[in-house]
């Protein structure tokens, strides 16, 4: 995810002559970093699964984060009170895709703490630049981390991953103990409110369909901003009901799933030689030739291999459409309250006996009818007739009875 810095962040001056003369040289740390780069390449091209090849990626991220940081501080002579460094986003979460950019929060004690940080902050982020690592940066001093933007929602969605890297330890502790907590429960809706509102917009331009002849394995539905997009519904929604728990079962399928496509992401960057997450036809047959995702050596054609990758899309979509369905992010209006018990009225006269509506939910009163056909037919038909969507129960009782 991108992340808008602060206007004018980047204070522009020149490194001084002192930090040019690094404790650890660029013609070192460039073929180190590297050389690492390929080593985890090729560990991928022979087979480390995806879930380790990102591990690896973000363990090499982060051991230059820190590395260059403390070089920076050693030229300069300073300590890092007041300032630590925290990933968010996708590199916050450890799932750093080959070509994605690391998006880190400069924290501040103060504005004056900020002020005397500018220049050391302007060399670490050319250095990594220069070895390679594209930063995506943001700055915020402590007391502007309490309000929330309601014109910067993505910002906020990304720091719901926030992970320690480096500097003033007792700072971030601070601002993950003491200052987040609050602000982001009093936002909670409006944060929901945002997502959703994100989310439907981003399913909308692809048509709200897993199915596209190139699909892009990021963003279209069935995509990795679904999977993620569904962790932050889960993080942020009250569970106290517990409508959104889901089986292990269907963890285990979500997971497959978010293998596969982390899989199929990391081929496509290495392939292009940067972060494009378009599946054109030409990829599709590389991997199918290479059963990517799949792992058991057996080459397939492109159409046997996007089924799959149209399984795993489809199991990750359906899941993010059922947080986004099952709950809203505001409260219901008097309106929706007097629809809902308008169809929970008509069902109870018409189908008393097997299924009723609660919570705007269609749920099966008496599992057992469900073995005859004609009943669940009917059931089906309710749902068409009227628009009023199954609950994760019923769900699971058809998927039962149908399988």
């Amino acid at each position: 995810m991108t992340i808008a810095a602060r206007t004018g962040f980047d204070s522009g001056i020149p490194p001084s002559k002192d930090m040019q003369e690094s404790p650890t040289p660029l013609s070192v740390l460039g073929p180190q970093a590297d050389a690492e780069r390929q080593r985890i390449r090729q560990q991928f091209e022979v087979g480390t699964s995806a879930r380790d090849t990102l591990h690896a990626i973000c363990e090499l991220a982060d051991q230059h984060v820190r590395q260059i940081f403390a070089d920076v501080l050693r030229v300069q002579n300073r300590e890092a009170e007041g300032l630590c460094l925290l990933a968010l986003g996708g590199y916050g979460r450890r799932m750093l895709f080959p070509y994605s950019d690391l998006d880190i929060l400069f924290l501040f004690g103060s504005e004056r703490t900020e002020q005397e940080f500018r220049q050391l902050i302007s060399e670490f982020a050319r250095t990594l630049w220069d070895l390679g690592f594209r930063v995506s940066s943001a700055g915020r001093t402590l007391e502007e981390s309490k309000r929330i933007e309601e014109d910067n929602a993505e910002f906020h969605l990304a720091l719901l991953d926030r992970r320690f890297l480096v500097g003033d330890a007792a700072l971030f502790e601070k601002l993950n103990e003491k200052v987040l907590p609050g602000s982001e429960k009093q936002a909670r809706a409006f944060m929901l409110g945002q997502l959703h509102r994100l989310t439907r917009d981003r399913l909308t331009r692809y048509g709200n369909t897993i199915f596209h002849l190139e699909p892009n394995v990021k963003d279209s539905p069935g995509g990795m901003r679904d999977y993620q997009a569904t962790t932050w519904l889960r993080r942020l929604a009250e569970e106290k009901r517990g409508i959104r728990n889901i089986t292990a079962a269907e963890e285990e399928l979500c997971a497959s799933a978010v293998d596969f496509l982390s899989a199929t992401r990391c081929f496509l960057h290495y392939n292009n030689g940067r972060n494009d997450n378009t599946l054109t036809y030409e990829l599709q047959e590389a991997a199918a030739e290479r059963a990517l995702g799949i792992g058991d050596g057996v080459k397939r054609t492109p159409a046997e291999w996007m089924r799959q990758y149209f399984r795993h899309a489809r199991t990750l979509n359906r899941h993010l459409l059922r947080y986004l369905e099952q709950r809203a992010p505001v409260p219901l209006t008097l309106r929706q309250r007097l629809r809902n018990a308008a169809r929970a009225t008509k069902y109870d006269v018409r189908q008393s006996k097997y299924f009723h509506v609660r919570d705007g939910l269609l749920e099966v009163t008496d599992l057992s009818a469900l073995s005859d056909r004609a009943i669940t037919y009917s059931f089906f038909a309710e749902c068409a007739r009227t628009g009023t969507p199954l609950s994760r129960e019923a769900e699971r009782s058809l998927g039962y009875v149908l399988i």
